[in-house]
């Protein structure tokens, strides 16, 4: 009897990379981890890049995947994709949020919507309006965030960072020192170079993050501030309108309802000294409110009249902060031009 050869079985490669960014997401990441194995699709790598945490992470994380990558400082989610890719041997990359519960069918739907169109070259979902914190800022976030997406085109230039994909050959590492807005960064570098971006508005995932009043505001303070020096690095200017858009996945609306915020608070405090002015203030205050008549009616919809009436005087807040951010991220930005100057 003629012994056969032995033949080596080589494993195909994972049609689908993903890439997990965390920093001190123990609370968050086994449920993260845990809806990624759920997944009906199961021809991909896992992998997680630790952040240099300080808390249970990794060791909570190595019970749902091997390859972990420990970085040995905190530089932000965008190193911390950038890190991944170096172990990746997929074509598409997904990359999903520490905090983030993706749907069973979350990666049948990218990886089937990117092999249907070859043309496009990254896709990006967003938030489901449902959120399991019950508090009154982190409901509120999640339904801004959800509202302010579902006015968005099917092609956008941003990436969200929560849930998106992209083909690993036009993966673009962020460059600059914008921490908080990397994923904003690489859609940007994206378009910038003419690539397509498809907006999913049924990729949906669920949000896990807790807000509190603090770090509401501080997130509604940074994400401006970077999103001020993008819109100057990357001539936001001519995206203004086009494609029925503002910047980013910030709606021509919501610009408009930011912007108008502190010339009200302005008219209307002068008010008190010359007392014409008033009538501007009333009108401003009239248009901001025609402005978000859509997403108050929302609110009021999905959460009933206690929670939309709290929700005007947070949204008007909220906007004041996130025009400071903008208006603080361009003086920030102006200064760093002149001095390289």
């Amino acid at each position: 009897m003629t012994q056969q050869p032995f033949v080596y079985k080589i494993a195909p490669m994972p049609n689908l990379s993903i890439i997990v960014p965390c920093f001190n997401s123990q609370t968050t990441i086994a449920h993260c981890l845990t809806a990624v194995r759920a997944s009906i699709y199961k021809d991909f790598e896992l992998i997680v890049v630790d952040d240099h945490s300080s808390d249970q992470t990794v060791t909570v994380a190595k019970g749902f995947t091997d390859k972990i990558i420990q970085l040995d400082k905190n530089k932000g989610s965008g190193h911390a994709r950038k890190a991944g890719m170096q172990l990746c041997t997929s074509d598409i990359i997904c990359f999903i949020d520490s905090d983030i519960i993706i749907r069973p069918d979350t990666l049948s739907m990218i990886i089937g919507f990117l092999s249907q169109h070859p043309s496009i070259d990254a896709v990006t979902g967003l938030l489901a309006k449902d959120s399991p914190r019950q508090d009154f800022f982190s409901q509120y976030k999640n339904l801004y965030m959800h509202y302010n997406f579902t006015l968005l085109p099917e092609k956008v230039t941003f990436l969200f960072g929560s849930i998106c994909a992209i083909r690993k050959d036009l993966y673009l590492p962020n460059t600059t020192d914008l921490r908080y807005t990397p994923d904003t960064e690489s859609g940007q570098q994206l378009f910038s170079n003419g690539k397509t971006i498809a907006f999913l508005k049924d990729l949906e995932v669920t949000h896990l993050k807790k807000y509190t009043v603090i770090t509401f505001l501080m997130n509604d303070f940074r994400i401006p501030f970077s999103w001020a020096k993008l819109f100057i690095r990357f001539n936001g200017w001519r995206q203004l309108g086009k494609n029925k858009t503002g910047f980013a996945h910030a709606s021509q609306k919501q610009l408009a309802s930011v912007m108008i915020v502190y010339p009200l608070v302005f008219s209307a405090g002068a008010g008190f000294f010359f007392h014409p002015l008033n009538i501007l203030s009333c009108l401003l205050l009239v248009i901001w409110l025609i402005l978000n008549t859509s997403f108050f009616r929302f609110l009021f919809s999905q959460r009933g009249v206690i929670f939309f009436l709290a929700s005007i005087g947070i949204t008007f807040i909220d906007h004041l902060v996130m025009m400071m951010g903008i208006i603080c991220g361009f003086l920030s930005e102006f200064k760093n031009t002149r001095s390289i100057k």
